[in-house]
């Protein structure tokens, strides 16, 4: 729920309501974007009602800000549920590459990414929640993951913060935008070598 929503005390159906809500609205904005979308059509496929979507996100922009939300957490919960305890610094920056731009590159995320750059000069609390949610997020993610690393003796040639962002800035955005703009996605060959060019810079 976004921050200007007021709290609502919600029960279990509640809660069943909302999230059908969200996965209808989420379906619908990314096919249709935000001003092809009534609240009419939400409340149609979600089987709720108006009152549902007002009590629970304050109307249709406080429905697409909490739908920016579930999405980036999505995204991120997928590429996140690995086990990263064994093997060295660069295989686990492998395995974190490839798992973050397995869920980014999808078709799904793709049409999401291009509704946050259609929508969040209009929407500027769009933008900033993806942002935090999306980039910022996966970014830390890296980050901490390499400032365990060194606690365990790995020597890296950057704070964690800045090779984390370094890693992240060349392997996962770098990929994510060239697929965004052109469709082509990088082959297996490719990907290793990016990987391990960046890995080359940040583990010494």
């Amino acid at each position: 729920m976004s921050a200007d929503t007021p709290p609502v005390r919600i029960t279990r159906r509640g809660e069943a309501k909302r999230a059908a809500i969200l996965d209808a609205a989420a379906a619908l904005f990314l096919a249709h974007g935000y001003d092809g979308v009534s609240v009419d059509e939400i409340v149609k496929a979600s089987g709720g009602s108006k009152t549902n979507v007002y009590s629970y996100f304050g109307g249709k922009d406080g429905l697409f800000v909490a739908v920016v939300e579930a999405l980036c957490d999505r995204f991120l919960e997928k590429a996140e549920q690995v086990d990263l305890s064994h093997g060295s610094t660069a295989q686990g920056l492998r395995t974190i590459a490839h798992n973050f731009l397995e869920s980014l590159l999808q078709d799904s995320h793709l049409a999401f990414l291009r509704l946050i750059i259609a929508e969040a000069r209009r929407f500027p609390q769009i933008g900033q929640v993806w942002y935090a949610r999306g980039p910022l997020a996966s970014c830390q993610y890296v980050a901490d993951y390499l400032a365990h690393q060194q606690a365990a003796g790995a020597k890296l040639n950057a704070s964690p913060e800045v090779a984390g962002q370094l890693f992240h800035s060349m392997v996962i955005a770098g990929v994510l935008h060239r697929t965004l703009a052109t469709g082509e996605r990088p082959d297996a060959a490719q990907f290793n070598a990016l990987v391990s060019a960046a890995t080359a810079l940040i583990v010494a």
